[in-house]
């Protein structure tokens, strides 16, 4: 199978799961290539149809974007979101294989045991600021910023509009940060251009059934792949 066929499946996989819940689109889609590409190679694979996919599902609910949390996470989410594209340029990958393991190992047990807990207020702006330097190394932020602040959104259609945005402004900051750090590889780009077509197929048919399918049932197996995958990465650096 090629690289570009295996990204687009697993990207439509994460996708179509995101569309039903909210988050976790690309935790997903890491979880099943982690196994077959690089890391940065996949990471920047993310950026691409992450920022269209998410971009995709906010259009299609642009109404229910709450505008007061998005302005409320902005500044710590900037800056973390800096730092973090500063650590994807310039660790390595052994490292950033490492610290990846180590962060879908936490999601992985927060999802399977802690998922219905609330993070005291105390913790919420250090979980926005680690979210963004998650969001910036790796492009997952999501996971951290939706368990700060899942008990500000009205309903699911809020939580995922407002998510969707967010991926989307912050992944063109990193979009313009790699940019001028000359890190942006456009011809990759390119030549995967064709693999958001299914993911945004995948989208639509998540967004036509999400009431009809087990939340608890999705989280539970995107926890059990997530720690396979975390294992994967950090035995990679032995390999």
């Amino acid at each position: 199978m090629s690289v570009a066929l295996l990204i687009a499946t697993s990207f439509s996989i994460g996708f179509f799961v995101e569309s039903i819940l909210g988050f976790g689109g690309g935790l997903i889609a890491y979880s099943i290539l982690g196994f077959f590409i690089d890391l940065k190679e996949m990471i920047m694979a993310g950026l691409y149809i992450g920022t269209l996919s998410s971009a995709h599902i906010f259009f299609s609910d642009k109404k229910s974007f709450d505008k007061k949390i998005f302005k409320s996470i902005l500044p710590l989410c900037l800056i973390g979101t800096i730092i973090g594209v500063i650590f994807f340029t310039k660790l390595s990958e052994e490292i950033l294989c490492l610290f990846f393991g180590i962060l879908l190992i936490l999601l992985a047990i927060k999802i399977m045991f802690f998922d219905k807990y609330t993070f005291p207020k105390i913790f919420k702006n250090k979980l926005i600021f680690i979210g963004g330097i998650s969001h910036g190394s790796f492009g997952i932020g999501g996971p951290f910023w939706v368990n700060a602040l899942k008990n500000q959104f009205k309903n699911k259609s809020e939580l995922r509009s407002t998510m969707a945005i967010t991926f989307v402004f912050f992944n063109l900051i990193r979009i313009i940060q790699l940019f001028l750090q000359d890190s942006l590889n456009l011809a990759f780009f390119v030549n995967i251009w064709w693999t958001v077509i299914p993911v945004f197929i995948a989208i639509k048919l998540g967004h036509l059934i999400h009431l009809k399918i087990s939340e608890d049932l999705f989280k539970k197996s995107i926890a059990i792949m997530t720690i396979f995958a975390a294992i994967k990465f950090i035995t990679k650096i032995w390999s």
